[in-house]
């Protein structure tokens, strides 16, 4: 058993459950299984004001993406596009923790390509997922 994956788990659960209770204090203690505290959060947060609720997705969002860049698949930061301009050329830096933007226009006043931390990405996502889902409603 990988200690490292245990703990990643077990951080990941305290996250949203700490994130559940601060946003809706009578949810309680999460007692149940590591796999089904999505669940709970979003069964505990569902009245909540839709910006709330995209933040707690975010969050589960982001985890996704850790997890499956913890498990070696980097590859899933390049179905993101560059929230500086817009096109699909991230890619992992494993030094930095951080998605590279490729494109070499992309860059910061020193020249320095635009990075983005998962959390950036996952909000990104989220918001244009919540946009698509209010404008086919």
């Amino acid at each position: 058993m990988n200690l490292g994956v245990v703990d990643r788990i077990r951080a990941a659960v305290y996250e949203v459950e700490h994130h559940t209770r601060t946003i809706t204090p009578d949810a309680g203690q999460y007692t149940g299984e590591e796999s089904r505290v999505y669940d709970w959060a979003r069964q505990h947060t569902a009245h909540l004001k839709t910006e709330q609720q995209n933040a707690r997705e975010a969050i589960i969002y982001r985890q996704g993406l850790e997890h499956a860049i913890a498990a070696g698949d980097t590859t899933v930061v390049r179905k993101h596009p560059c929230p500086q301009c817009g096109c699909w050329g991230l890619y992992w830096r494993e030094a930095a923790q951080r998605a590279v933007c490729v494109n070499h226009y992309c860059v910061d006043d020193d020249g320095v390509s635009h990075m983005w931390e998962l959390k950036r990405l996952a909000h990104d996502h989220i918001a244009r997922k919540s946009a698509v889902a209010r404008c086919a409603t």
